[in-house]
Formats: structure tokens, C-alpha cells, sequence
């Protein structure tokens, strides 16, 4: 027996819906996270790459796996709201850069040829964190991964290392020098910065 026509049209408007739908969730946190890590520890141990190579490959899978635009939001709290889009625009694409070359040199500096240990992985809706631990002969330090779903699969948004949240050092930084100065000498700052590292 036929199934009607009107069962193969929503048959095919759910298949296109949920192939549409599932990337963000093709592979679970944990993977995502494993992936990132173990580009990164490929690029450490490439007795080829020079340091300069390094660092330029590191930063390239910073750049392609956190959400700036989510995360200079939120690093200025309700002072985002009070600046105009192109101010919003300019320190997005500041932040940005700056968080790509400082977490860069922390990954450089960091993470040689240690152990990684992945622990506990805990979704909240659209959201997960990912406990993981560097595993040194003495120490082993707790690092967890905070991410959201997108379109394109998951994506980071901060990270805490032994309990410190990247993304709040920014938040409590930030606001002090806008409470203090303005969000204007903040910006300046953060320019000035970025063309020392230049």
C-alpha cells in the first residue's frame, strides 16, 4: 500500500529540518573539546614547525572555536549596552585579537606534552561544560570548557583554568577601568596593547 503524498512531503520537510538542525549536536562536547586539544598538542610536538609557525597555527584554531562576539558582550556587562554599533564593532574586533594572541602564548607556554584526562561532561540545554585535567608528574591542574550550540557545532565561550574564569577576570577587569576611567580610555588601552603586540 502507497503512503499518501502528504506523509513523503513531511517526511522530507523533517529529514531536511533535522539535517539542517543536527550539526550543532553531531559530535558530543567532549569530542569537540578532544579535537581541539589534540590539533593543539599535534602543533606542540611538530619538531618541524617553527616556534613563530606554532604560534601562528595555535591561534588560527583560537580564532576559528571561540565566540568573540558572545564573549565582548558579556566581558563588558551592561556597559555594552550604552555603546553605539560601531563602538560595539571596534571592541569586538579588539577583544578579539587580544584574546587570540594572550590565550595563544598561554597555550604555547603551557601545554607541551602533558597528559590530558577528560572528565565529566554536563549538558545544560543549548549549553555544556567539559571538565578536563593537565596531567604533570606532581600536579594535576583542573581545566573545564564552557560552550554553546551554533550552527556550525559547538563553539567555546570561556574557560577556567583551576577554577578561574577567563571570561570573568575580563568582566571584573574591565568594569573596574570603566567605573574608574571610562570605556572610551578602556578601548584606547586595548588598541594601544594590541599594536605593542604587533
Amino acid at each position: 500500500m502507497k503512503k499518501p503524498l502528504w506523509i513523503w512531503i513531511i517526511s522530507l520537510a523533517l529529514a531536511a529540518f533535522w539535517g539542517w538542525t543536527l550539526p550543532a549536536r553531531a559530535e558530543t562536547p567532549t569530542a569537540y573539546v578532544r579535537g581541539i586539544l589534540d590539533q593543539v598538542m599535534g602543533i606542540q610536538n611538530a619538531p618541524a614547525l617553527s616556534t613563530q609557525a606554532r604560534a601562528q597555527a595555535i591561534r588560527k584554531i583560537i580564532e576559528g572555536n571561540f565566540d568573540f562576539a558572545m564573549m565582548a558582550k558579556d566581558s563588558l556587562g551592561p556597559a555594552y549596552e550604552r555603546l553605539s554599533g560601531g563602538q560595539r564593532q571596534e571592541f569586538t574586533r579588539t577583544f578579539s585579537n587580544l584574546f587570540q594572541d594572550s590565550y595563544a602564548r598561554l597555550v604555547l607556554n603551557f601545554l607541551k606534552k602533558e597528559n590530558i584526562q577528560y572528565g565529566r561532561e554536563l549538558p545544560e540545554g543549548d549549553k555544556a561544560r567539559v571538565d578536563t585535567a593537565i596531567v604533570r608528574t606532581n600536579e594535576n591542574i583542573p581545566v573545564t570548557y564552557l560552550m554553546h550550540a551554533a550552527p556550525q557545532g559547538w563553539i567555546l565561550y570561556d574557560v577556567m583554568v583551576d577554577g578561574v574564569s577567563i571570561l570573568q577576570n575580563y568582566k571584573t577587569q574591565f568594569a573596574q577601568v570603566i567605573r574608574t576611567k571610562s570605556f572610551e580610555f578602556l578601548l584606547n588601552k586595548m588598541q594601544e596593547q594590541r599594536r605593542a603586540i604587533q
